[in-house]
């Protein structure tokens, strides 16, 4: 058991939940997200309470969502509104269970255990992505068929960028003057990496001009589910951090099972604002390194994983932040479990 139910996530973006019935499964769970004529979202167990059918299968009418099969009525609260086959109408207390959800830079987070500790402070404070006037955005989503583990694992060994990613993200020799280190707190884990004097990366190409080599600086933070923010910053050998230009990252990650993750990231840069044309060639760059190498060695090692018994080693530096993650997640995912059986 890896999933940590008290924890938000993303389960999909702003754009995908509109009047059109939304199917996802999330940790295991059915879910369904619609969007009523209020404009409001809503998400709700993909079950109907009378026959079991998935509630995607229907249609929105006004704020409720009706059921293909005897066309119930749910209204976002998970409340059966409308019963044809009730003489006066009246429902009779049907009602399907909720998740409360928020929306907030651009996607739909959503709470999938105990609602009543579900505090929307705790979303991860990503300012970058709602400053307008200091950055440019973009964003995107692909399933990927790996524990998402295996993806923090990825993304905190920053090492691995120089082998995997050499014509995209990685910088050539940056394994031996890297500077790393690891922080620790109640609630977050972050990495340190910082690249001197090197070759700018081909990310950087279609854009950085003012010098042939480059001070790279980058932390990985984790804050709790999913949710892992990269604050990317290059700058001139010598400059200060704040001369320089900043890439900053989201990767959520999202199980739908336990070997399977929706992943949702978003990026932000505070140069050339106005250069669509850069908006794209970073997110085409960031999604063929991910979709033509990350991707398909996580995917080859949770297929390895899942045909043997081998055991996973420390041995980078950036392992150590991986594993100090997994051991939080491992014991959140223990304390869910065992509050579940308090209760029962």
């Amino acid at each position: 058991m890896s999933l940590v139910l008290n924890a938000w996530y993303v389960g999909a973006t702003a754009v995908e939940v509109v009047a059109i019935p939304l199917a996802r499964t999330l940790l295991n769970i059915p879910v369904v997200f619609f969007r009523g004529d209020d404009g409001e979202p809503a998400a709700l167990i993909d079950i109907c309470p009378h026959r079991a059918v998935p509630l995607h299968m229907g249609s929105v009418v006004g704020d409720r969502l009706r059921c293909i099969y005897h066309g119930l009525e749910f209204d976002r609260k998970g409340v059966c509104r409308v019963n044809p086959h009730i003489a006066d109408g009246r429902p009779d207390g049907l009602r399907v269970q909720t998740f409360p959800i928020v929306q907030r830079y651009g996607l739909i987070w959503i709470w999938l255990g105990d609602p009543d500790i579900a505090d929307s402070a705790i979303i991860p404070d990503y300012p970058v992505f709602e400053a307008p006037e200091r950055f440019t955005t973009g964003m995107g989503y692909t399933w990927v068929a790996a524990d998402y583990r295996l993806m923090v694992d990825n993304l905190f060994d920053l090492s691995h960028a120089e082998y995997l990613h050499p014509g995209s993200v990685g910088v050539p020799g940056a394994s031996k003057v890297s500077v790393t280190r690891v922080e620790r707190t109640p609630d977050r884990v972050t990495i340190y990496y910082n690249i001197p004097d090197v070759p700018p990366p081909v990310v950087w190409h279609a854009a950085w001009t003012k010098s042939e080599r480059i001070d790279q600086y980058s932390s990985m933070d984790w804050r709790g589910g999913g949710s892992c923010y990269l604050d990317l910053t290059v700058t001139a050998i010598g400059s200060p951090r704040s001369e320089g230009w900043s890439l900053p990252f989201a990767h959520l990650l999202t199980p739908e099972t336990e070997n399977s993750t929706h992943y949702f990231w978003l990026f932000a840069r505070d140069f050339n604002l106005d250069d669509d044309a850069l908006t794209h060639a970073i997110a085409e760059v960031g999604e063929r390194a991910f979709n033509d190498e990350d991707r398909p060695v996580l995917e080859a090692a949770q297929r390895s994983m899942e045909r043997s018994s081998a055991k996973l080693r420390n041995i980078t530096v950036g392992d150590s932040a991986s594993a100090a993650i997994r051991r939080r997640i491992d014991k959140q995912a223990f304390d869910t479990v065992e509050t579940a059986k308090a209760v029962q």
